[in-house]
């Protein structure tokens, strides 16, 4: 598995942005289907985050960090 760069937590926090919009969207539209794969996506999301939070505490504990995108 791929690690996360701490220079996209930005974008990765558009993302979430994003994936929430189109989450209120397809429950309203009741687009079961996509609620399911957003949810999904919300959790993967969820994870990177928790993996941006441990790079930031290794970085600032002066550990070497490894990012391959």
């Amino acid at each position: 598995m791929l690690r996360l760069e701490l220079a996209q937590e930005p974008r990765l926090l558009e993302i979430e942005t994003n994936t929430h919009q189109r989450l209120r969207e397809a429950q309203q539209m009741q687009w079961l289907g996509e609620v399911a794969g957003l949810q999904e996506s919300l959790r993967h999301i969820a994870d990177k985050k928790q993996q941006a939070e441990r790079l930031r505490a290794q970085a600032d504990q002066g550990e070497d960090v490894i990012a391959l995108g």
